[in-house]
């Protein structure tokens, strides 16, 4: 089958198409193999060949082919590609999976006995600002409980969208909230 023709095919989330560690032993995990790679490449770049995803990478045109003689990716400089590109590493290595983000920003600094607002307390007002009128559209209660539940959706999401086990279980909550009452 040509390259074209698998890049057509949908992404593949097969865990018996991930490689093993690279032989650097840096990474004790699972990573894509070659042709999970080149699939996932070229639906974030929109390219069809191997070389233009390549370029869009920003390497060799030629890197392609070396992988797959050697049968081994350089990740570092698919990471590095990925995020000159402005790609989310958890979208490419780790699709449909909820991944936990440390929440760093809610630490409060003193600085000259002021103290300065979390970075998360303006993202959560602009949550806020988005979630609200949807709730009023549909008649929703503004109930903290209510608004902690859309919020807590608004955060979650990936890109454009929710990954659909998430969905399930927000609505799963809301269900259970307009039950209790």
């Amino acid at each position: 089958m040509s390259f074209d023709a698998k890049v057509n095919k949908n992404m593949s989330n097969d865990t018996s198409k991930l490689n093993k560690p690279q032989a650097s032993g840096k990474i004790n995990c699972a990573l894509p193999d070659l042709e999970t790679c080149m699939q996932r490449l070229a639906v974030i770049s929109k390219q069809t060949s191997a070389s233009a995803i390549m370029r869009w990478l920003g390497l060799p045109e030629a890197t392609h082919s070396n992988w797959k003689r050697r049968n081994s990716i350089n990740y570092d400089r698919v990471i590095e590609g990925l995020l000159r590109q402005g790609v989310s590493l958890d979208w490419f290595f780790a699709p449909a999976v909820y991944l936990r983000y440390p929440n760093v920003s809610s630490i409060v600094t003193e600085q000259d006995a002021d103290y300065e607002v979390p970075a998360e307390f303006d993202a959560m007002l602009k949550a806020l600002d988005v979630v609200e009128p949807i709730m009023q559209q549909y008649g929703v209660l503004m109930t903290e409980s209510n608004r902690k539940l859309m919020t807590e959706l608004f955060f979650k999401r990936r890109g454009e969208g929710v990954v659909l086990e998430t969905a399930l279980h927000q609505v799963a909550k809301a269900l259970a909230t307009a039950q209790a009452k």
